[in-house]
């Protein structure tokens, strides 16, 4: 016999071990209900790309940018002018 023959055999068969082992872990993960962020071997496998439900949205006109603006900028005066007073109750 072949020392380094039966080396080579061995090796391919830990391999495939190995190999298994890792899809058995795997397969474990995904059907165990988890709470929380995703391990991060499952998070690789996810797939990448656009979401289903997401389009191709057409930009704001001039016009409906600039009434979108005014909309905000009242509320955005509001809540500097919330945080201006809770400054001077403060100091």
């Amino acid at each position: 016999m072949d020392v380094n023959k039966i080396l080579v055999a061995l090796r391919q068969e830990r391999a495939q071990i190995e190999e298994v082992i890792i899809n058995l872990e795997l397969l474990a993960l995904t059907r165990e209900r988890r709470r929380g962020r995703p391990p991060a071997i499952l998070a690789a496998a996810r797939k990448r790309g656009r979401p289903k439900g997401s389009k191709n949205r057409p930009a704001l006109s001039r016009a409906k940018a600039a009434i979108a603006s005014m909309v905000e900028r009242p509320l955005f005066a509001m809540a500097a002018g919330q945080a201006a007073i809770a400054e001077q109750t403060v100091s």
